[in-house]
């Protein structure tokens, strides 16, 4: 099988490489300049294809039109990052295949489509509002008429939480929008209030191969320090059979109204006090943070069964064996401070606690980094026996290990543009990289 891939996320990529899929990759200018290719991965590729822009239509299509030259055909189009949704529904409509479909790749990612589409069904979800261009103090009056204060405000196709932020007021709003007018355009939303949980999944025909509830241990509009309970706890099915019933139900009705029957999903919903479920968004791709990685603890990253129910003949499930502990889940310690990495907690410090399951490095002494809800630095998959104690050893794990930087920089490097996944780094590209006609 021949997959068109679009945007470097390692992890997918070797999943498909290694299951003998032919790989096609499309990186941006943004992933030239700014992503270290690991060379090993790339050499595996069938090609390597350097593209100035996602968003060029043009690009795009004479693109296709060379590969289809060639005499090249593809079985699947698929987008492995957030920001390469749109260019991957309108590759496959180009070569003729059927998925992902325009359509469902602007429901998956400008929020308030998704919002919109999500209500038809009668799923809940935040009240919302476009916040108009131009005048901030004019916006935030028309937000406040809309759905009041307090409010979230983000990019209507943005990625985390990167440019978003919980305002009380309007004259808060009218400020925030002067100092980010540049990230926009923005919608704003009601606040909800309670627990959030992010739930990743792999579909197959309807079906799911795999399917985990896991509440965050902060939500992540409250990620001032992303180095400070910056995770997840997966809960367990058998210990939580109402919660996991209710998701599953509210998640088979955003797929129906999204049209989502295969593939891997990534959803983060709320409860609110009173034990009510809310959808907050959807991607169709996988997770950022631990959420893959920590899927290993039962054999394999959610990006291998991922990959696995793309390539499989028979597409006949094996589900993952029971975790080594009740509960697993994932932590990201990062830089409390932005700047250069000079030191970095040890594999001999992580290996002194025994619950530590699994370890991938994001970040390394050297490196550059910001500080946000998708900094770099080292993610643990970790096993516990209950809840409490799973977030007694997180705070364990933050106070041993440490990262420690310099502040030699000034500028704001981690920009949306540059801020999709998690683990991004700017050590260039080691590798050749044909560029597109």
């Amino acid at each position: 099988m021949r997959f068109l891939v679009c945007r470097w996320e390692v992890g997918a990529i070797e999943a498909l490489l290694s299951r003998g899929a032919q790989v096609v990759l499309l990186i941006d200018a943004w992933e030239s300049e700014h992503r270290h290719l690991d060379p090993e991965v790339v050499g595996r590729l069938e090609r390597l294809i350097r593209i100035d822009s996602f968003d060029a239509m043009d690009e795009l299509a004479v693109l296709v039109t060379g590969l289809q030259e060639e005499g090249l055909t593809f079985d699947r189009v698929v987008s492995v990052c957030e920001r390469g949704q749109f260019a991957a529904a309108y590759l496959a409509a180009l070569l003729g295949l059927g998925r992902p479909t325009i359509a469902q790749s602007v429901q998956v990612r400008d929020k308030r489509a998704m919002k919109a589409a999500v209500r038809r069904l009668g799923v809940p979800t935040a009240g919302f509002t476009t916040v108009p261009p131009g005048d901030p103090a004019a916006a935030a009056r028309h937000v406040e008429r809309a759905v009041g204060f307090p409010a979230v405000v983000k990019p209507v196709a943005g990625a985390g939480v990167v440019s978003t932020a919980r305002v009380e007021t309007a004259a808060e709003l009218a400020s925030w929008l002067t100092e980010n007018a540049a990230d926009g355009p923005f919608m704003a939303e009601q606040m909800i209030a309670g627990e959030e949980f992010h739930v990743d999944a792999v579909w197959v025909a309807g079906e799911p191969w795999e399917f985990a509830v896991s509440k965050y241990l902060r939500p992540r509009i409250e990620l001032d320090d992303p180095g400070h309970l910056n995770g997840a706890i997966q809960l367990p099915p058998a210990r939580e059979p109402e919660l996991h019933k209710a998701v599953e139900e509210l998640h088979r009705r955003v797929n129906e109204a999204l049209d989502i029957t295969d593939g891997i999903t990534h959803t983060e919903l709320f409860r609110s006090p009173d034990g009510s479920l809310w959808f907050s968004e959807i991607a169709t791709r996988p997770g950022g943070g631990g959420t893959t990685q920590a899927f290993r603890a039962r054999g394999a990253d959610l990006r291998e069964v991922w990959a696995e129910s793309l390539v499989s003949a028979d597409r006949t499930s094996q589900p993952l064996p029971a975790p080594p502990h009740p509960y697993i889940g994932w932590v990201m310690l990062t830089p409390h401070t932005p700047g250069r990495i000079t030191s970095e907690p040890s594999d001999a410090e992580i290996e002194a606690f025994p619950y530590v399951l699994d370890v991938d490095r994001t970040a390394r002494v050297g490196d550059t980094v910001w500080t946000n809800s998708l900094a770099p630095g080292v993610t643990l998959v970790i096993g516990a026996d209950s809840e409490a104690q799973f977030t007694e050893r997180v705070l364990a794990l933050e106070a041993a290990l440490v990262f420690e930087t310099a502040s030699d920089r000034t500028d704001s490097d981690a920009d949306d543009a540059g801020a999709d996944d998690a683990g991004i780094d700017a050590d260039g590209i080691d590798s050749d990289v044909e560029t597109a006609a």
